[in-house]
């Protein structure tokens, strides 16, 4: 729990703000093509922790990835939704679950661009 802590602090901060106004909305099309680059290096095999520290750096959050699961295949919707200023889209995602047999969910992911680029999972 600590660790999931501290490795969202940074889309705390990002979240949070500073200031009186709002940071502007992210951008669809430049969301879509973080959340998909995102995606794809986990699909490669990549870590988090990898993706963080690439340039530019994008601070990542998903209980499956966290957990080890591999992503086969994945799936983004075509239609945008909002989380305040942020990004939301639906995900079709595969996994390849415990027995070795493909798991299929949909589920959100939210995209913030601004000081820092945050991708997470929407519980």
């Amino acid at each position: 729990m600590r660790r999931l802590i501290l490795g969202l602090w940074p889309a705390f901060l990002v979240l949070a703000g500073c200031g009186d106004s709002l940071p502007p909305q992210t951008d669809p099309i430049k969301g879509r093509e973080v959340l998909t680059s995102t995606l794809t290096k986990w699909s490669a095999g990549k870590s988090m922790n990898d993706v963080r520290g690439e340039s530019p750096p994008v601070v990542v959050y998903d209980p499956d990835w966290e957990a080890g699961q591999k992503l086969i295949l994945f799936e983004l919707d075509r239609a945008d939704g909002r989380s305040g200023v942020d990004l939301l889209v639906s995900v079709k995602l595969t996994l390849e679950g415990k027995s070795g047999k493909p798991l299929t969910k949909t589920v959100n992911f939210c995209v913030a661009i601004g000081a820092q680029t945050v991708v997470t999972r929407k519980q």
